[in-house]
């Protein structure tokens, strides 16, 4: 039996004795029991707190008549109606949702795949920040990404992404988010997805196969992914477009858990590639090849730019 349940039956003083017993354990006893008899025996059958409140007000005093009554009656009064509260207030923590954070930080080279309290899926890419309040899901689909993360979302009530540059809104979808560097980058592999910038105004929206990149709040470039399996680095293969060497250079890093020392390489020129997880040489003769830059791997961890 929940806690706030056998509050309620205490209340009414309907406990058996080995739910009493189970009730005498809980570390606000004490407590509860000192406000209740200052209550004179305080009745509340469906908890409701305007109930509660009435009852008070009609129960008859029985005070010993004191020289001065008035004092006496209006002390009375205050003590019930703050112990009423108090009463209400505990009662209220109890049964208020808790905030149940769920935390997920993952460093270079992890994968981490779960599930979330509606059944919906998700995949997070290395270097990756989620966090979601448990507590509150079935009312607020609402999580907070820095970095990547794919999405497989089941139908239902609006479910968010909320990430520093922008964020993602959907009812059913299967979707893409990666969010660093001030850049949000958004592919829809089914269902349809809504853009929004950093203050909660639509950008676009996008249809399956449909990929998008924000900066500042604006469209820079739009695309549609050729296999719309592309939209799931889940797969094991990283794709870019348009994307800037040091954004090819520093997923390199992500997955490879390697340093790369490119100090002699321009990292603003502009490439389209993709490498898959598995070979590190081959991912990078993919991106640095058809570059002309060259490359050297020292002891399987550094890898030096040339050109």
């Amino acid at each position: 039996m929940l806690n706030d349940e056998l509050l309620h039956k205490w209340i009414n003083g309907s406990l058996n004795a080995e739910e009493l017993n189970v009730f005498k354990t809980r570390p606000e006893y004490d407590s509860l029991v000192e406000l209740y008899k200052n209550t004179d025996n305080l009745s509340a059958p469906a908890f409701d707190e305007e109930t509660m409140l009435a009852d008070i007000l009609k129960q008859k005093k029985t005070e010993t008549p004191v020289a001065d009554t008035s004092k006496r009656r209006f002390l009375s009064t205050w003590v019930k109606y703050a112990a009423a509260a108090s009463v209400l207030l505990l009662a209220t923590w109890f049964l208020w949702p808790k905030n149940q954070l769920v935390h997920y930080e993952l460093a270079k080279g992890e994968m981490k795949e779960g599930v979330l309290p509606d059944q919906s899926m998700f995949k997070l890419n290395g270097e990756s920040t989620l966090a979601y309040d448990e507590g509150l899901w079935k009312k607020d689909r609402t999580l907070d990404l820095k970095g990547e993360a794919f999405f497989s979302v089941k139908t239902g009530s609006k479910f968010t992404v909320k990430t520093p540059n922008g964020s993602v809104q959907v009812l059913g979808t299967q979707f893409n988010v990666w969010s660093r560097a001030g850049v949000l980058e958004v592919k829809c592999q089914s269902g349809k997805v809504a853009v929004l910038s950093t203050d909660g105004k639509v950008l676009d929206e996008l249809n399956p196969r449909d990929a998008i990149r924000i900066e500042k709040n604006k469209a820079t470039d739009k695309w549609e992914l050729q296999n719309p399996e592309n939209a799931n680095w889940g797969v094991g293969i990283s794709s870019f477009k348009n994307a800037k060497l040091s954004t090819v250079l520093d997923e390199l890093k992500r997955k490879y858990n390697i340093e790369i020392d490119a100090s002699e390489i321009d990292l603003s020129e502009l490439i389209s590639c993709s490498f898959q997880y598995k070979n590190l040489d081959l991912a990078l003769k993919t991106c640095l090849l058809p570059l002309g830059i060259k490359y050297n791997v020292e002891d399987g961890k550094r890898v030096q730019l040339e050109k």
